[in-house]
């Protein structure tokens, strides 16, 4: 039985109106290992995942994770709360030790193998994982930042080395059954690292009541179903993925496509020879695929859903994409690894006319944006974006006290700037810390990059703030907009002025323009603003 905590996701699912319930025909679910069985006495048949020319059913999943559970158990001690780390692309490998942990109640901590090596370094100091599952791709970067941090255990994925343990060693126990661990509602279930965009990662603790309430969300914000096929392209260390797609499709007993590479042609080939439904992704992604001249070469009939995070979709991109595949539903959606669930989705209907909003809230979730007195700001107006401690993580692992430095009371402070208008639609206003003043004069810089990005001839941009100097010292700082062009297309610095010149307050025309061939991004495609200032 579920022992819910009080002021949580678990106890807003319990005041959630009929239908909305951990409660499902009968059974209550009250861990994703209960999620995983419920599905698995329904639809054993059904095929869960596909990667490259192998597919299982749920039914033949459920038989190799046992093996694995068993394996994991009696040979390397894992028990409830041990932390198991995972460094691997996106495979079915990965697919099955995440369900065998969470059969075990371990603490699956997937591992951003594209971090550099001091943050690699870290993850792992401050992780302290027994056992680490990796693959060969990600092996001799995970030795070079392990050096003298050894694990006590090493499972090799796709690779023999002395001194690990082959991955198929461990399908192969066929011993008897491992009791069945407790699993409570507020028992940890992932531990999820930052990117590190502006200091070390940290580790955001996501508890099983906590996954339960996302894929509820995810369910609502995307009209997911059972017969979806859904394309996992996103890595599997990231939020989207292992609280969103991988135990919502199970939760649905749908099927996952999952894509160990992000190259467009083998996506689009998947996405034609599996039929797919739904495909999850960032908005540069689309923007490649919306100007792929061959893109009619492909059977994309199947798609019904594109949904998009991490930036607003350019209106030109959003228009291109309505002509190439109409009927294909476009939804924008916002959360943050901190917060337990995506917050907020911008719905289809929406998406041409708010563009630059990541939407509206979605149930359960509460938000306040306050302004520099801690009021709540009038519609329109900015103020730093808060939501309720109800959606945000219990804490960060090993760092007990730090999410406290976010907390106002009972509302977390997640460091963006925002307003909302009168109909409930939520606008980005950039990192508090990216704001720039302009001679006394408040400029966002998600404002001016959301109008630049409305020529058809930018392909991406990034805008900073840079000191002001010379005879221009007395403005404090200047406004600088970073510019990637479409192939083909030619800009000038005194276009993109021109441009935002008919559109913006004099003061937020950036007064300097500077081309580049690619931005700067981190591992989880977010642009890093602090290498262009």
């Amino acid at each position: 039985m579920c022992r819910p905590r009080p002021a949580t996701a678990e106890t807003l699912i319990a005041a959630a109106p009929p239908g909305y319930h951990t409660r499902m025909s009968g059974v209550e679910l009250c861990n994703i290992r209960d999620v995983w069985y419920h599905n698995l006495e329904k639809f054993p048949r059904k095929t869960a995942a596909i990667c490259e020319g192998r597919a299982l059913t749920y039914g033949e999943c459920d038989r190799l994770t046992d093996r694995l559970h068993r394996a994991l158990v009696k040979r390397f001690g894992v028990s409830a709360g041990t932390t198991v780390a995972i460094a691997a692309p996106n495979d079915l490998e990965y697919f099955l030790v995440f369900w065998a942990l969470m059969k075990c109640g371990a603490v699956a901590v997937p591992v951003n193998t594209r971090l550099g090596p001091p943050e690699l370094r870290h993850v792992i100091d401050s992780c302290r994982a027994d056992v680490l599952f990796v693959h060969r791709s990600c092996w001799r970067r995970m030795t070079d930042a392990a050096a003298g941090r050894p694990f006590r255990f090493v499972i090799g994925i796709a690779f023999d080395e002395e001194g690990v343990v082959p991955f198929e060693a461990l399908l192969e126990d066929e011993g008897g059954p491992v009791d069945a661990t407790d699993i409570r509602g507020d028992d940890l279930a992932i531990v999820m690292y930052t990117s590190g965009t502006t200091g070390v990662p940290k580790g955001a603790t996501m508890r099983h009541a906590d996954l339960l309430f996302n894929n509820r969300l995810a369910i609502y914000a995307h009209s997911l179903r059972h017969e979806d096929v859904n394309l996992l392209v996103v890595p599997m260390f990231h939020a989207t993925a292992l609280y969103s797609l991988v135990p919502t499709s199970a939760l649905l007993g749908s099927t996952l496509v999952i894509a160990p590479r992000s190259d467009l042609r083998q996506l689009l080939d998947a996405i034609q020879q599996h039929r797919v439904t739904t495909f999850f992704g960032v908005p540069m992604m689309f923007r490649l695929l919306s100007a792929m001249a061959d893109l009619s070469d492909w059977d994309l009939s199947s798609l019904r859903l594109i949904a998009y995070a991490g930036s607003p979709m350019p209106p030109p991109t959003i228009r291109r994409l309505r002509q190439l595949l109409p009927g294909v539903a476009l939804h924008n959606f916002f959360g943050l690894t901190e917060t337990i669930s995506m917050t907020h989705v911008l719905a289809d209907a929406d998406a041409d006319t708010h563009p630059d909003s990541i939407g509206k809230l979605l149930p359960h979730v509460s938000q306040r944006i306050l302004d520099d007195s801690g009021q709540e700001a009038a519609p329109g107006e900015v103020g730093a974006l808060h939501l309720h401690r109800s959606n945000v993580i219990g804490g960060y692992w090993g760092e007990p006290d730090r999410l406290d430095g976010s907390m106002r009371g009972e509302w977390f402070d997640t460091g963006d700037l925002a307003s909302v208008d009168v109909d409930g639609f939520v606008y980005l206003k950039g990192r508090r810390k990216d704001m720039i003043i302009v001679g006394g004069e408040n400029v966002y810089a998600t404002e001016v990059e959301n109008c630049i990005a409305q020529d058809e001839r930018v392909a991406e941009v990034a805008v900073v703030g840079i000191p002001a100097t010379g005879m221009r010292a007395y403005m404090g700082e200047l406004v600088k907009a970073f510019v990637v062009t479409r192939p083909g297309e030619e800009l000038s610095a005194a276009d993109v002025k021109r441009h935002c010149a008919g559109r913006l307050a004099t003061y937020k025309v950036p007064q300097e323009v500077e081309f580049r061939t690619e931005l700067p991004r981190n591992t989880a495609g977010k642009i890093m603003k602090r290498l262009l200032r």
